[in-house]
């Protein structure tokens, strides 16, 4: 137990650099001026996301097992943020990609839905990661907030290893601007046998 906490430690400090960068590319997209007519901000930043977990990454020991995560986006703006959106990306950084995770996602309480992935090889510029398609979350109401809960299954044969998953949340009142790309706590397929990078 103690060796596979290392490890995993291990693997979330060599790809800090990467995720670092990442998140300096996000902030540094251009703003967007304030729409008169729309009364809100497109800008980087005007979307807040966070795990209500805190830190926990979900870790399944066998296939097949659903791990989930439940997300808050909040508006930070003062004006509802209409035809808000995110896309999914999921992927261990690793040569060995594996067979894609299976994924639904839902709105509130709402049904539940599966995503269709598709493998990016340059995923936000440089990550190779699977991508969903872009998810409609609705209206996220002035300074208010949306939660969107994510399940993620891993088949049999998967790589063992932690992988990390991210949302892109953009709007369609925003056009192409990027509201926030959020590096979350992952999902760690990690059976007590196999070796870490190969299927298991």
């Amino acid at each position: 137990m103690l060796n596979t906490t290392v490890r995993q430690g291990a693997v979330l400090a060599a790809t800090a650099g990467v995720l670092g960068v990442l998140a300096a590319q996000g902030a540094a997209t251009a703003a967007t001026p304030k729409d008169n007519a729309l009364g809100y901000t497109c800008r980087y930043g005007a979307v807040s996301v966070s795990d209500a977990a805190g830190s926990v990454v979900p870790t399944a020991r066998k296939p097949d097992v659903a791990l989930h995560a439940k997300l808050r986006l909040h508006n930070t703006e003062n004006a509802a943020l209409t035809k808000a959106s995110y896309v999914f990306a999921i992927g261990n950084l690793m040569k060995n990609r594996g067979p894609a995770p299976h994924v639904r996602w839902r709105v509130g309480k709402g049904s539940w839905h599966s995503m269709a992935l598709h493998w990016n090889s340059k995923t936000n510029g440089s990550l190779p990661l699977w991508n969903s398609q872009s998810l409609t979350v609705g209206t996220i109401p002035s300074r208010g907030t949306v939660t969107t809960e994510i399940s993620v299954t891993f088949p049999k044969r998967s790589i063992k290893a932690v992988n990390y998953d991210f949302l892109d949340v953009h709007s369609g009142a925003c056009g192409r601007t990027r509201l926030d790309w959020y590096t979350g706590n992952g999902f760690s397929y990690w059976p007590w046998h196999g070796t870490e990078g190969k299927p298991a």
